[in-house]
Formats: structure tokens, sequence, C-alpha cells
């Protein structure tokens, strides 16, 4: 009995459950994998306070809407606004079957159009 559900928790707990990125009303991608020690959730919840953090900078401070996708070895990294804002791994383009480069320039062109749709509604 006990192997029994073992065998069955098992594949429950090994799997990873996707969570989405979205902020303003706008989806901007998901995520399929774990990094730096947190599940894709916990990346999700992570990226809020930078959603914050670039709004700040790009509204009050005024500073330009510049999405930029930087290389950092086997991993990009995009930063938004001049801040660091997400970091694309291998184990995150593997999962999306995708090369860490064409997942990188996805999620940069996602988050420049997203956030561009935003910054448009809050002007008007």
């Amino acid at each position: 009995m006990v192997l029994v559900l073992a065998a069955l928790v098992a594949p429950a707990v090994s799997q990873q459950t996707p969570s989405d990125v979205a902020f303003g009303g706008e989806y901007f991608f998901r995520f399929r994998a774990s990094a730096g020690g947190l599940s894709p959730e916990e990346r999700a919840i992570a990226l809020q306070a930078r959603f914050t953090l670039i709004f700040t900078r790009l509204l009050a401070q005024g500073k330009p809407l510049t999405v930029q996708v930087h290389s950092l070895g086997a991993v990009k990294s995009i930063s938004v606004a001049g801040i660091p804002f997400v970091t694309v791994t291998v184990t995150d383009a593997e999962a999306n079957q995708m090369t860490v480069e064409q997942l990188a320039n996805v999620w940069a062109n996602n988050l420049a159009q997203g956030l561009r749709r935003i910054m448009g509604e809050s002007a008007r």
C-alpha cells in the first residue's frame, strides 16, 4: 500500500506547475521551469516587484522604455529601463522547446509590446 501511494505521489511532486507572468492586464510570458531555487510560481511573484520598480522609473523619472537582451554565458538576461528584469535559462529554453536566444527574444518582444500598451493606456 505504501509503495502504491509513493508511486502516485512522486510524479505530482516532480512536475512543475507553469506560472503566467502578467501585469496591468497584459500577459507577458509563462515560466515552465524553476531557476535560482525558485519555482515557476515564485519566479512570477518575484517579477511583480520589478514591474512596480520599472513603472516608477518609467513614469516618475521619465526614463525611456528600453528592453535589452544581455548575454551571460549560457543564459540571457533581459533588462527593462536599465533594471535587470528576468534571466532566461537553458532549462527555460528546453521547457519551451527553443534555444535560450530564441526564448529571450520572444520574452523581450512580449515585454516591449505589453509595456508599450500599458504605457499608452495609462497616458490617456
